[in-house]
């Protein structure tokens, strides 16, 4: 049984508030004036709780709070009762249904509402069938723009193909929540609302109602942001989102209702086809605005992860660098590394692993280089950074991987597992157009000269 401790503790709950962090260069701007406002830091900033004990004071052993953990339990719990115990007549959760059938019920569970709203109030069957597949068509295209251009754009890795960088779930999530977002926008605020009740509509006054529309949509995408649990600055920034968003739908709407009047149109008609139209507009303008938006802070995410990565590597490249020299201190480790083969062949016989460790290190950045969003570039601001003596140990540790012979052997003795030929195929196939990239990379870095050798020249890679 637990004991208690003659000791008692009061533990306070602390929460602490501050500045949101991660928000992109747009919105960072913003927030930090939302925060100056009164409650702004509540709205707008991160909270975090931990619990604090200030001291601890005798108590008798009845009176105490503390507990010892281990000890002996005298008698069995019931659940390791030798019987048999019913099963569960819980039901399963839906959280281990497929993946891709999951996405496919999102979908279809937003795209029902659309239809329907534009099937019932649209006469023109152009939107009356085809609205809602034109507004799920936005909404995707800006998902995937938004994963495309945050991850790099059209300078992505040939390895990797644009859909490898799209979150389909997070697709699916935008397209369940913007089907609902149908009746709300294009039936109630912008029909019975705004037309019906208040009389604003594309003729008589074009930017309120735009500007209307736009807060609603502001409103519904911080709701369900909250609601979905996303982080406070995400939700609240789409308010900023949508402010940018009016002025592109008064323009958008301006240069189709110029489009409606060339084609032959007289101007009553132009504007009973653009109210019809409004509520597409208005959602093209916030989905343009936020492929921006989110597509950088998907940037800014991306180049993030990626120092987190080459931070950790390149240190444990220079400590292994350190420990080589304490390690052989008569001779020049720097020149040990031009030569791959001997390097690899001498620290072998120290029997430390330390050729395995520089093999694996040399061996993640290579994947990093050809699979890893932005890693390109935070690796150029990397090496920038380092001293001259640092990129020739960066670069040069990256050499052993042209010992094909000493690396395949890592392979084959399980490194990755016994499912090894792709990624053997992939070292043997991209490790020297790598190293080559790797080397122009590290000359323009520095401008006094760097290939790989100690006097600072370019090193051809052998044969």
């Amino acid at each position: 049984t637990r004991r208690r401790i003659p000791v008692r503790a009061t533990a306070y709950l602390r929460e602490t508030r501050r500045p949101a962090e991660g928000a992109s260069a747009l919105t960072r701007p913003l927030l930090r004036l939302l925060q100056r406002l009164p409650g702004g830091s509540f709205l707008f900033g991160e909270r975090s709780r931990d619990w604090v004990i200030p001291d601890y004071v005798a108590s008798p052993p009845e009176e105490s709070n503390i507990y010892t953990l281990g000890g002996i339990q005298k008698e069995a719990p019931h659940v390791f009762a030798p019987c048999a115990l019913p099963e569960s007549e819980q039901p399963l959760s839906l959280k281990y249904l497929n993946s891709w059938l999951k996405n496919a019920l999102k979908i279809l569970l937003g795209f029902v509402p659309a239809f329907l709203t534009f099937f019932w109030t649209k006469d023109w069957w152009v939107l009356a069938w085809g609205g809602a597949f034109i507004w799920f068509a936005i909404t995707g295209v800006r998902n995937i723009i938004q994963s495309v251009l945050g991850s790099g754009g059209l300078h992505r890795s040939p390895l990797v193909r644009w859909k490898d960088y799209v979150s389909w779930e997070r697709v699916a999530d935008s397209l369940l929540y913007t089907g609902f977002s149908v009746p709300l926008l294009d039936w109630l605020v912008k029909t019975l609302i705004l037309d019906q009740s208040l009389g604003i509509n594309t003729s008589t006054s074009p930017t309120e109602l735009y500007a209307f529309m736009a807060l609603a949509n502001g409103l519904y995408l911080m709701s369900h942001n909250l609601f979905r649990g996303l982080p406070r600055t995400a939700a609240f920034a789409n308010l900023f989102r949508s402010v940018l968003s009016i002025p592109l739908a008064v323009g958008l709407n301006w240069l189709a209702g110029e489009f409606l009047l060339e084609a032959g149109m007289d101007p009553a008609e132009a504007a009973g086809v653009l109210q019809k139209w409004a509520a597409i507009i208005s959602k093209a303008a916030s989905d343009t605005v936020a492929a921006v938006i989110e597509g950088l802070a998907d940037r800014d995410q991306n180049v993030r992860m990626r120092q987190w990565d080459y931070m950790g590597k390149i240190e444990q490249i220079f400590r292994v660098y350190a420990k080589l020299e304490l390690l052989f201190p008569r001779q020049d480790v720097l020149r040990m590394l031009e030569s791959p083969k001997e390097f690899l062949s001498t620290i072998a016989s120290e029997g430390r692993d330390f050729d395995k460790i520089v093999a694996v290190n040399a061996l993640d950045l290579l994947y990093f280089w050809w699979y890893q969003p932005r890693a390109k570039s935070v690796l150029r601001r990397c090496l920038r950074e380092m001293t001259q003596e640092e990129r020739k140990v960066f670069l040069l540790s990256q050499y052993v991987l042209l010992e094909a012979k000493e690396i395949s052997q890592l392979f084959l003795d399980g490194l990755v597992g016994k499912d090894f030929s792709k990624a053997l195929a992939f070292y043997l196939d991209y490790s020297r157009p790598y190293l080559e990239q790797l080397q122009e990379l590290a000359l323009r870095c520095a401008p006094e000269g760097l290939g790989g050798t100690v006097d600072g020249k370019p090193r051809p890679l052998p044969g």
